[in-house]
């Protein structure tokens, strides 16, 4: 059983999709809870599990073909609203509890509250996580994940730790000409350069995606006809005085349906994640990413998390810093370099195909699954 913290509408419900979809290929019955609205699978649609909402904890038995609740619980992070319903199904069923990380908690933690409210033993947002509870909830666990083996210093050393690399879905996320249709619809000039990103703002991330639009707006002033296409919605300003003058080179989607993220993506010439190595992007990796270099372009990102595993103009373009200054000189050599382009569009698709594999993450998180259940 996965423990989501939100409904199908984020990232981390398409990590979970995935993962359950190939457990469930593999043989394994499995199911996945969400607070509510469970109706937002349609967002992604083709889930081979089950569905429950958390209001439904008395009736899980009769999802699994053995009557019997859950052997494993994987608890989709540690955030308070997943730690209170997993304690609530412990009094109910006996399991194993698995808990994936793949955020540095407490510096969202630092972000999220101000540093004068951080070690306060108090209610929070069901959406953080307890600065003193998730602490004890990963302490309790009979196993974890991390999609970033960096997650390994900041996880309980007693517990077996698994890395869990994410996936793409290469039906779906692949190369292919852009959607001159969708460009029309969206008023995208002929011969312009199109950067997109898909992904929300919040403070852990704002000052990083205002560098992007910076960006943009620096290569229109130096001549590049340059746009932006964003998808994900505002969870904070970001731009301030400058969004009126910024905000003329890029095109906001709101949040979209998944399905809908390739044909965005076809629009873009290369694609960029903005950030440098600090204590939150060290500890996580975008899952934006994974689909970036599926869609075989090339793809600008700061020498942190999946650069890590990334070879610099071999299959991406590795900065020191993705700020505007370096993301706009990266576009420019980018645009005048037609054999580079072409090589890193090339190599971003190979490296997806071989290392960001659901089937293969999923058959060795089984394994996983198999040393945890054996320990008594």
């Amino acid at each position: 059983m996965f423990v989501l913290y939100y409904d199908f509408g984020t990232n981390s419900a398409i990590h979970v999709h995935n993962i359950a979809n190939n457990l469930v290929i593999n043989g394994l019955d499995c199911v996945v809870a969400v607070p509510e609205n469970k109706d937002s699978i349609k967002e992604i649609g083709g889930n081979l599990y089950k569905i429950a909402e958390f209001r439904e904890i008395g009736n899980l038995k009769q999802l699994f073909n053995n009557s019997r609740g859950p052997d494993i619980v994987h608890a989709w992070t540690p955030r308070e609203i997943v730690r209170q319903y997993c304690e609530e199904l412990r009094s109910k069923y006996r399991f194993k509890q698995i808990i994936h990380m793949e955020d540095n908690e407490d510096f969202i933690l630092k972000k999220a509250l101000g540093d004068h409210n951080y070690q306060m033993n108090e209610v929070y947002h069901v959406q953080l996580s307890h600065p003193v509870k998730y602490r004890e909830f990963l302490a309790s666990a009979d196993g974890i994940t991390v999609i970033i083996d960096s997650l390994r210093n900041l996880v309980p050393n007693q517990a077996p730790i698994h890395l869990l690399m994410p996936g793409v879905d290469t039906s779906i996320f692949f190369p292919r000409e852009p959607d001159e249709l969708m460009a029309k619809s969206l008023g995208i000039p002929i011969n312009s350069t199109v950067i997109c990103y898909t992904g929300g703002v919040h403070k852990a991330n704002a000052e990083e995606v205002r560098s992007l639009y910076l960006a943009v707006a620096l290569l229109n002033q130096q001549g590049y006809n340059t746009f932006l296409i964003r998808t994900g919605y505002d969870g904070c300003e970001f731009l301030g005085n400058d969004e009126l003058w910024i905000k003329k080179y890029s095109i906001e989607l709101g949040r979209v349906a998944y399905r809908e993220i390739p044909r965005i993506l076809s629009l873009a010439n290369i694609l960029v994640q903005p950030g440098c190595p600090n204590e939150f992007n060290n500890y996580r990796l975008p899952s934006k990413l994974p689909e970036f270099l599926a869609m075989g372009k090339p793809v600008i990102l700061p020498a942190t998390n999946l650069a890590n595993y990334l070879t610099h103009k071999e299959n991406a373009y590795i900065l020191d810093n993705a700020d505007e200054i370096q993301i706009s000189n990266a576009v420019k050599e980018l645009l005048q370099d037609n054999e580079l382009y072409h090589r890193l569009s090339i190599g971003s698709y190979e490296f997806a195909k071989l290392h960001l594999n659901w089937q293969e993450n999923c058959q060795e998180l089984q394994k996983f699954y198999e040393s945890v259940m054996s320990v008594k």
